[in-house]
């Protein structure tokens, strides 16, 4: 394709000379150098694009061969990312301590005045242990514990956990050897209508978790089911209803608080969607019928 350009330039050139040469004009001299002039640009110019040409054809397979042999490298290494600039280290508390066996006890101490201050303020002279070694860490995640109980009138055991908001709930129970006799509230030769002493009642709220609610719930529910829609409760802790104009003897709450804590123990009873009124030495527990 070059030799054709220039082969064509060349005769371009000559038949230009050869008609400027017939005409014999008065600038013919300059216009021959001038067609020279423009026929050497022209060529040059050719030459010189030619030459941008043939190296850029030589150089795009040498381009495609670094660039497959850099995309394999990568490939080979893992394909690793820029590292990421190295940001500020954030500041760690240091790890906390883990408890020594006195802070242990100390705390498990403590859990068992609670314990005591909320048995006894429903049976003063209620005492306890625990059946097996507690877990503290058991205790304050919440796990029921089982303590062996005395002077809880019928109760032999109970079961002890905390809630989150580190509530004590105790819950009483009786756990005997299957068969075995079990003791009557009042002994054959103890004369009838004798009032046992009532107790010192120190905390009236937890009388009611402890005993009055669960026994008064029970007692509601059937005495409601039967068309009932009120019990008495007599100074000595009998529940009594009446049938016929006569008082019915149906249970005896056991150490019912002392008529100077029925106030109290009757705003209790409206928390729970009952109405309480004293009536003399009895205090009158009505429902919704």
């Amino acid at each position: 394709m070059k030799n054709t350009i220039f082969t064509r330039g060349i005769q371009i050139l000559i038949v230009t000379l050869l008609i400027l040469a017939v005409l014999k004009g008065k600038y013919t001299q300059q216009l021959m150098l001038g067609a020279i002039l423009v026929w050497l640009m022209v060529t040059a110019g050719a030459f010189i694009i030619r030459r941008f040409q043939e190296r850029g054809k030589n150089r795009r397979p040498i381009l495609s061969t670094i660039r497959q042999r850099l995309s394999a490298f990568w490939e080979k290494c893992g394909n690793p990312e820029p590292a990421p600039e190295q940001e500020t280290p954030e500041r760690k508390e240091p790890p906390q301590e883990a408890m020594t066996e006195q802070e242990l006890e100390t705390m498990l101490h403590h859990i068992s005045l609670r314990i005591s201050d909320k048995i006894k303020s429903a049976y003063p002279q209620a005492v306890w242990r625990f059946t097996d070694p507690p877990s503290l860490r058991g205790l304050l995640a919440g796990k029921t514990v089982r303590i062996e109980v005395e002077d809880m009138e019928q109760y032999t055991h109970a079961d002890i956990s905390f809630d989150r908001i580190g509530r004590i709930h105790v819950e009483p129970m009786v756990i005997g050897v299957f068969g075995e006799a079990t003791e009557s509230p009042a002994g054959p030769d103890e004369p009838e209508g004798k009032t046992p002493p009532g107790p010192s009642v120190v905390d009236v709220q937890v009388w009611y978790d402890l005993i009055g609610q669960k026994a008064l719930e029970s007692l509601i529910t059937e005495l409601h089911a039967n068309g009932h829609s009120k019990l008495t409760i007599k100074a000595n802790g009998d529940v009594v209803i009446n049938r016929q104009k006569k008082e019915v003897l149906q249970a005896t709450l056991e150490a019912f608080p002392a008529k100077n804590y029925w106030e109290e123990l009757i705003s209790i009873l409206e928390e729970n969607e009952l109405n309480g009124k004293i009536a003399g030495d009895s205090l009158q527990i009505s429902w919704i019928s």
